[in-house]
C-alpha cells in the first residue's frame, strides 16, 4: 500500500467539500485570479453553484441550470447572482428537454489560471444517435465569472449511457487537477489536468474496478488519505463501496479496499491526528447510519471504528424508519491544527405532522472523533430544521430539508458557513438554505435563496438545491 508523507493535511483533504483538491501548481503562483477555492469571479470571496437539474428552460422541460450564489462580506442572497443553461453564451450545447445539466457539480482551477472553474454534468443529453449518452462541460472562470467553457468528449460513448451522472476532481503526481467521470456503469474515466480553454486536456484512462462490482456508483468523493503528499484517493459508494489510493501516475486498482454499502462519503481529520478520517453515511438502513473509519499512515481501515445514529447519546432527535440520517455529507475546512466537523442531512425526518420535511445534524469532531456526547471545548452537536427558530421556511411533507449539505467560507473570515439544499420545497421546486458560520453555526443572518428569487423557472420539478459546490 501506498506510503504518505505524515504531515499535516491542509488544503488537500479541505477539498474534499466540493469534491476536489486544492493544489498548487508552478502556473498558479503567476495567475491572475485570486485562488480562492469556488471564487468564480476573482473578488476573493468563494461562491456557491446550486444545480437545479430538472429546470425548464425556455420551455424545454426537465433542461436544467445552475445558479451562482456570490460569496462577499454580506450574506449570500437571491440578487447576487448568475444564472447558467446550455442556452447561455458561451456555454457548449442547447438545452432540450430531459438533459439534466446539473446533475453533477465540481469546482476547481482545472486549467491553472487562478480562477475556480466549473464542471458541469449533462447526463440526459442526446449525443448524435445516441440516447441520453450524457455530456460534460467546463465552464471557465473569469473577473466576470463562468462566462465560456468546452465540452469533455466522452472517450466511449458506445460503452456507457449517463456520461456525467456523477464527477469529482482529483489530482496525481504531476498536481494539474484531473476530472474524473462516472457514467451508468462501474467503470469511471478520468481526464488528466493540463485542461485548457480549447478543449485540450493532459489525456485520458479508465479506471476499472475488480470484477466484483458489477453496478454504477452512487457518489465520487476525494481526498488525500494519509497524509500531505498532495495525491488524491477516490472513495466510490454504492451497493459495492470501496476506496482506492492514487499513485503518481494515477488510481491504483490494486489498493482497492472494500466497505460496507453506503450512498454517501465525507473525507475530514475527525480526531485531528493529522490523518483523514473517512465517514459513510448509509440513510436506508433503518433510520440510517453514518460509520466512521479512522484513518492512518495506510489510510483508513476497513474495519469500522465507530457509528453515529440520532439514537447515539448527545445526538438530537431519535432514529425513525425512514429518516435517511446520513444521505448527505458534508465536512468543514481543515484550518491546520484543529479537528474537522461533520453536516450530516436526513432530508427524509419527519417532524410533527410533517413526513419527510427533513433535518440536518452538525457533529463536532475531538481529540477522539466525532463527539456528540456532550460540550466538547463549548461546542456540542447542532440540530436544524425548518422549524428552527430564524431558519427560513416551515416544517412541511415532502420538503427533504438536507437532501443536500456543503459547507463553505463565503465571507473569507476563517469560518465555515452551512448550506443546505431542500429540493423537495414548494412541490420540487426548491430551495436553499443559508446558515452562518461564527465559531459554531447559527441560525441569524439566514436567507433563503429560492428558484424564484434568482430566475428559475418553476414549471414542473426544478428541484432548486438538488446538488452543490465551490
Amino acid at each position: 500500500m501506498r506510503k504518505h508523507l505524515v504531515v499535516g493535511l491542509a488544503t488537500a483533504t479541505a477539498a474534499a467539500l466540493t469534491g476536489g483538491l486544492l493544489v498548487a501548481t508552478a502556473d498558479t503562483a503567476a495567475a491572475a485570479g485570486s485562488g480562492v477555492p469556488g471564487d468564480f469571479n476573482n473578488d476573493g470571496y468563494r461562491d456557491i453553484a446550486v444545480a437545479a437539474p430538472g429546470a425548464h428552460v425556455n420551455g424545454r422541460s426537465g433542461a436544467g441550470q445552475v445558479v451562482i450564489v456570490y460569496g462577499g462580506v454580506s450574506d449570500p442572497a437571491n440578487a447576487r447572482r448568475t444564472v447558467i443553461s446550455q442556452d447561455s453564451t458561451g456555454v457548449p450545447g442547447t438545452a432540450e428537454a430531459g438533459d439534466g445539466f446539473g446533475e453533477a457539480v465540481v469546482a476547481e482551477d482545472f486549467n491553472g489560471d487562478g480562477y475556480a472553474d466549473l464542471a458541469v454534468g449533462a447526463p440526459g443529453e442526446d449525443v448524435g444517435t445516441d440516447t441520453d449518452g450524457g455530456t460534460v462541460a467546463i465552464l471557465w472562470g473569469s473577473d466576470t465569472g463562468l462566462t465560456s467553457g468546452v465540452t469533455v468528449a466522452d472517450p466511449a460513448p458506445s460503452a456507457h449511457d449517463k456520461f456525467g451522472r456523477l464527477l469529482t476532481a482529483l489530482t496525481d503526481g504531476d498536481q494539474k487537477p484531473d476530472l474524473a467521470i462516472a457514467s451508468d456503469r462501474p467503470t469511471i474515466d478520468v481526464y488528466r489536468g493540463g485542461f485548457t480553454t480549447s478543449g485540450t486536456t493532459g489525456g485520458s484512462y479508465r479506471f476499472v474496478p475488480p470484477s466484483t462490482v458489477t453496478t454504477a456508483p452512487a457518489s465520487l468523493t476525494s481526498g488525500n488519505f494519509g497524509g500531505h503528499d498532495l495525491i488524491a484517493d477516490l472513495v466510490v459508494t454504492g451497493p459495492s463501496t470501496y476506496y482506492v489510493l492514487g499513485s503518481d501516475s494515477g488510481l491504483n486498482p490494486a489498493s482497492h479496499t472494500k466497505l460496507p454499502t453506503s450512498t454517501a462519503a465525507a473525507i475530514g481529520d475527525f480526531d485531528a491526528n493529522k490523518y483523514a478520517d473517512l465517514a459513510l453515511g448509509a440513510p436506508d438502513e433503518s433510520g440510517g447510519i453514518v460509520r466512521v473509519f479512522n484513518g492512518d499512515a495506510d489510510g483508513p481501515a476497513a474495519t469500522m471504528s465507530y457509528s453515529i445514529t440520532q439514537d447515539s447519546p448527545g445526538i438530537p432527535d431519535s432514529s425513525e424508519p425512514g429518516d435517511r440520517f446520513g444521505a448527505s455529507l458534508a465536512v468543514t475546512r481543515w484550518n491546520g491544527s484543529s479537528h474537522q466537523n461533520l453536516a450530516i442531512g436526513a432530508p427524509g425526518e419527519s417532524l410533527g405532522s410533517a413526513t419527510g420535511t427533513g433535518a440536518v445534524t452538525y457533529v463536532y469532531g475531538s481529540e477522539t472523533g466525532l463527539d456528540g456526547l456532550g460540550p466538547n471545548d463549548g461546542t456540542h452537536a447542532q440540530f436544524f430544521a425548518q422549524s428552527t427558530p430564524n431558519v427560513p421556511g416551515s416544517d412541511e411533507t415532502g420538503d427533504h430539508f438536507g437532501n443536500a449539505v456543503h459547507l463553505a467560507d463565503t465571507h473569507n473570515d476563517g469560518q465555515s458557513d452551512l448550506i443546505v439544499g431542500v429540493a423537495g420545497e414548494n412541490s420540487a421546486d426548491g430551495a436553499v438554505v443559508y446558515l452562518r458560520g461564527d465559531g459554531r453555526i447559527g441560525t441569524y443572518g439566514t436567507p433563503g435563496i429560492t428558484p424564484t428569487g434568482t430566475g428559475v423557472a418553476t414549471t414542473g420539478t426544478p428541484g432548486f438545491g438538488a446538488h452543490l459546490a465551490g
